[in-house]
């Protein structure tokens, strides 16, 4: 059994469960069983799994051993940790039972001690991620399969779509609407399930603005626009995937780095960091096409098939 063992919260957002979930999808295909193992109750987490059909577990308890009730219940092959800071104590405490460790995108003390340290992203940080074996790129990004249904050349801009994250931890969309509205631009805007600031969009709505939350697929409501705002997290990178060029807010720092690459690949223009974000962009004239070719070019979908064979090969 491989466990996914991550933290999911208002503050973290959810785009490591999502991340996830879709390497849960492609453990599936390959016939292997998993279990999320969730560090900490958030319940819009738990509700997409319960959703999803997926099994996991709650943690709310982490000291000192407390992985030894997993060990126990389930005969564990390969422990995966996707929440940025896995401790040193946690590694050794699997090293000790033989339990091999990968980790995502870890700046923990424990990452230099994983097995495997998987940060497709890092390279646009300017990190130097650690760990036994460390794979860095695109090439290892993990993107929906669902994208590959979906991903086409725009020709226009006849469409915007707004998406700021399943949560949208600093309420970026509410400093966004009132622009919106001011400059007479038509959008949708896509609420997350952990979205928590219903009450500042009681007025939001008007002929020009569209509110959804919680799409079933995000990746299906994507392929009805020409261009998209988003953060810097994966979802540009999904959106890029299929094609769909971006205007993206780095949320958190590390974000920055992820929205200057794609400006500087072509598929995407940087606002600005969340606080001071400029998006009169959408006032000028936009190169859909080419920035359309220049996401599809820079970005294949193989990426989680290629991190499923490397934790196939950690457990042979």
């Amino acid at each position: 059994m491989f466990i996914l063992c991550l933290k999911s919260s208002h503050q973290m957002g959810m785009g490591h469960l999502f991340r996830m979930h879709t390497l849960y999808r492609e453990i599936h295909r390959a016939g292997r069983e998993a279990l999320f193992v969730l560090l900490g109750q958030h319940l819009p987490s738990e509700a997409f799994l319960t959703d999803e059909q997926v099994p996991y577990l709650t943690v709310t308890d982490t000291s000192l051993g407390w992985e030894a009730q997993i060990l126990r219940r389930f005969p564990v092959r390969l422990w995966i940790n996707d929440r940025l800071d896995t401790d040193i104590e946690h590694i050794r405490y699997l090293q000790a039972h033989g339990i091999k460790s990968v980790t995502f995108d870890d700046n923990g003390s424990g990452a230099a001690l994983s097995d495997l340290h998987v940060a497709a992203l890092a390279p646009m940080r300017g990190d130097q991620p650690q760990g036994a074996l460390v794979l860095t790129g695109t090439d290892y990004l993990i993107l929906p399969d669902s994208i590959a249904r979906y991903r086409r050349l725009r020709s226009n801009c006849h469409s915007l779509v707004v998406s700021l994250g399943a949560t949208d931890t600093h309420g970026v969309t509410i400093k966004l609407l009132p622009w919106l509205r001011r400059q007479s631009i038509s959008a949708t805007i896509i609420l997350g399930p952990g979205f928590e600031h219903h009450a500042e969009l009681a007025d939001a709505g008007g002929c020009q603005i569209t509110i959804k939350s919680a799409v079933p697929s995000l990746v299906a409501e994507f392929a009805n626009y020409d261009l998209a705002i988003t953060g810097g997290g994966l979802t540009a990178f999904e959106a890029a995937a299929a094609g769909l060029p971006t205007l993206t807010v780095a949320n958190e720092p590390h974000e920055i780095g992820h929205c200057q690459y794609l400006q500087i690949i072509g598929c995407s223009h940087y606002s600005g960091f969340r606080d001071t974000a400029d998006f009169s962009i959408l006032n000028m004239m936009l190169d859909i096409p080419k920035m359309s070719q220049a996401a599809i070019a820079n970005f294949s979908l193989e990426g989680t098939g290629r991190v499923y064979q490397a934790l196939h090969t950690l457990i042979q």
